[in-house]
């Protein structure tokens, strides 16, 4: 994965943090509560989703949509060789949320969200451990989720221009 870090400033910073608290907010909502012309906020908002900073994307409550069964996975892969190839497979899964190759005793870690725990083990043995490699695996359930995926942006370090 090639990363390269962008300069944010402390506008960035702000006009980000109006996005992941709504992400449908208006330019002119933002604008007056900055204190900045509705311009600025467009061009800000313009150079974040151009540079690959800001996504927008529509979440749903996994639990209000039916989604009750929740777990992590690490997987062990033998030999080293097929990781990105097993990697490539599991981001094909519908049920497969988060997948990243992960140091330590096993080599990738998934997050998976399943209708009841009798879908989960079904996709578990017939989606998961079907893929060649996958030699290990150990699964975490996830009982009781208090926070879903919203990143501190407001923690990331900061440049002036």
């Amino acid at each position: 994965m090639d990363i390269t870090h962008a300069q944010l400033d402390t506008m960035d910073i702000q006009v980000l943090s109006h996005l992941k608290e709504d992400g449908r907010k208006s330019f002119t909502d933002i604008s007056n509560e900055m204190n900045v012309s509705v311009g600025m906020i467009r061009n800000r908002y313009q150079k974040l989703v151009e540079s690959k900073i800001l996504h927008i994307v529509g979440w749903a409550d996994p639990l209000k949509v039916g989604l009750e069964a929740y777990a992590r996975l690490n997987l062990k892969v033998h030999p080293a060789e097929k990781i990105n190839t097993v990697c490539d497979q599991l981001v094909k899964i519908p049920e497969v949320s988060f997948v990243a190759i992960t140091s330590g005793n096993y080599n990738i870690e998934i997050n998976m969200t399943c209708k009841n725990n009798k879908h989960l083990l079904d996709t578990v043995i017939s989606k998961v451990h079907a893929i060649e490699g996958i030699t290990d695996s150990n699964t975490t359930m996830y009982m009781d989720v208090r926070k879903w995926a919203a990143h501190a942006i407001e923690h990331a370090d900061t440049v002036e221009k």
